[in-house]
């Protein structure tokens, strides 16, 4: 009886204490009603794992420390979170590119040494590196500052992984475990092939789990290593994806010069790859690099971060477009062509610079003519203006030492004349059209090397006049060859884009007409030709130019010349 009592008695309190505890809609053995709690009770220590300090705070905390004020323990903390951010009140600096910010990190590193560093903080930092928005500063100090905040990321993050521990860890925590890549001077390598082939699933589901925002270096970075991987391609795969870099590269244009620097240069070692339209005309927007024929004028300096040959080759590419435009739009719209395109595109490859001189018919037409409006567009900063003939447009073109003039309406002929005896400004803005300027030649007491009349077999006469100049047409047999190009990194950067060296190019061809040789060379003063072919030593055809000159240059290479560093000077190799 006592006994049977005290069972009951001990199920009263057992039910008790079980009421007390809030289960009594359940029972022993259901481990779901463990799971639940459990599961709240981890969802709450993620949100503090990861939590970030009020904005306001970290941003005043950040503030203080560019106004050389001394921050207190707890705004020690705080700004780890803000050292990426622009500061409106300090015109818009960032904690990352100031003198100070060197010592706050090694304070950092000192603690993380010992095993002081708050995890917190540590995320913060972690936060401050991904939030860095290379767009929002042209300052070369803060991007140096966000380097030094990956390098230190990367330093210690052994150490707070081994902080951890295993038993219950923040998600950003198992997350790098799996992702430390992401901190190295490659980190979007492992994303970039799947990125570049439109897969972003696992991309997006890394910048969810550690809260990369929009605006981050992060998928510019991805985008140089895209295009990393793809100019590491056979020559037709890199030719294929380069719509798709370029797509890429408009979408996040925060490294946008380093990508378009290597897709140039790898594009320039192609083997006889015809020129791209879709990369001549994204790079030559006026937005981008801007038309390659300004270089010289200090316009578009973006054209001196590739080697000459390359902007060169763009150079050509957009000579033939203007060659082309002018004939098919322009001439052809007074049915003037009379086959001078034909003509002329025998003589492309020789052709080092155009410029399009427009009439005012022609511009008024910009208005209702989408064709002439894209033209013009093109040639922004580059074309000039005819004031004195309305309907007439001009076309401009230098061919080694000449530059010649052709127009786009009968009655006018083409004028050939020296580059450096010119009747007027190459590069002025406004031309009147006639006789005062690119029509001088038509006068007798003007020198003017050749004129041109298009009458009945007017190709056979130029063709000699200009051979007589020494300007022959491009030869078929020349074959362009290549050799290895070396990769290289273009900055200390993550993100950095191996940026190829500049491979050689060199021409394998007959040997060179002497004649045509002699009367080039006699067209440019103190140049002189060294044959040593014929001595008992067996040595080379050399040409020297103590000027240097461009237009000597352009037309030596033309005819398989190299140029020799340690003698400053020209020479033909053997074939």
């Amino acid at each position: 009886m006592l006994a049977t009592r005290g069972l009951q008695t001990l199920a009263y309190d057992l039910a008790a204490a079980i009421g007390s505890m809030g289960l009594q809609a359940g029972g022993f053995g259901k481990p779901e009603l463990v799971e639940m709690p459990t599961r709240e009770a981890e969802r709450i220590f993620q949100g503090y794992a990861k939590a970030k300090p009020s904005k306001e705070d970290a941003y005043a905390a950040a503030r203080a420390f560019l106004r050389d004020q001394e921050l207190d323990s707890w705004q020690y903390d705080l700004i780890a979170a803000a050292v990426a951010e622009p500061v409106r009140e300090q015109a818009g600096a960032m904690v990352l590119g100031s003198t100070r910010f060197p010592a706050l990190l090694a304070g950092y590193e000192e603690e993380a040494d010992r095993g002081d560093l708050w995890r917190l903080t540590w995320h913060g930092l972690l936060y401050s590196y991904f939030n860095f928005d290379p767009s929002a500063t042209k300052d070369e100090t803060s991007r140096r500052g966000w380097e030094a905040l990956r390098a230190f990321l990367e330093r210690t993050w052994p150490l707070i992984d081994r902080q951890a521990g295993n038993v219950l860890v923040p998600d950003w925590v198992s997350v790098l475990r799996k992702e430390s890549e992401v901190l190295t001077i490659k980190p979007a390598n492992k994303y970039a092939r799947a990125y570049l082939r439109g897969d972003s699933a696992a991309t997006e589901q890394l910048a969810a789990d550690l809260g990369i925002p929009p605006s981050s270096w992060f998928w510019h970075a991805l985008v140089l290593g895209a295009v990393r991987q793809a100019i590491s391609d056979s020559e037709a795969e890199f030719r294929r994806l380069i719509p798709q870099l370029l797509q890429l590269i408009h979408g996040r244009p925060a490294f946008r010069d380093e990508a378009l620097e290597a897709i140039l240069v790898r594009y320039y070692d192609c083997k006889g790859a015809p020129q791209d339209e879709r990369l001549r005309d994204y790079v030559c927007e006026p937005t981008v690099w801007k038309n390659p024929k300004l270089k010289a004028a200090g316009i578009a300096t973006a054209w001196n971060r590739v080697p000459d040959p390359v902007w060169h080759m763009v150079l050509s590419w957009v000579n033939e477009r203007n060659l082309k435009d002018f004939f098919d739009i322009l001439a052809a719209r007074n049915k003037a062509d009379e086959g001078r395109l034909a003509f002329w595109s025998k003589y492309l490859k020789q052709i080092t610079w155009t410029r399009l001189v427009f009439g005012a018919d022609t511009m008024a037409l910009k208005r209702t003519n989408q064709e002439i409006r894209e033209l013009i567009a093109r040639e922004e900063g580059a074309y000039a203006q005819l004031t004195g003939k309305r309907e007439v447009d001009a076309f401009l073109m230098q061919i080694g030492s000449y530059l010649i003039i052709e127009f786009s309406k009968k009655p006018n002929a083409c004028y050939v004349y020296q580059a450096d005896q010119l009747p007027f400004e190459p590069y002025a803005r406004h031309y009147d059209g006639g006789t005062d300027d690119l029509a001088a030649g038509y006068r007798q007491d003007q020198e003017c090397s050749a004129r041109i009349v298009h009458r009945e077999g007017w190709e056979g006469r130029a063709a000699e006049e200009l051979k007589r100049l020494g300007i022959r047409p491009d030869r078929p047999e020349v074959q362009r060859v290549t050799s290895t190009r070396t990769a290289g990194t273009s900055s200390g950067s993550d993100h950095g884009v191996e940026a190829a060296s500049t491979r050689q190019r060199t021409t394998a061809q007959r040997e060179p007409d002497m004649a045509i040789l002699r009367a080039l060379i006699g067209r440019f003063r103190n140049a002189s030709i060294n044959d040593k072919r014929e001595g008992a030593s067996g040595g080379r055809l050399w040409v020297d130019d103590p000027l240097q000159r461009a237009s000597l240059a352009t037309e030596l290479r033309a005819m398989g010349f190299r140029w020799a560093n340690s003698k400053q000077a020209w020479y033909f190799p053997e074939t």
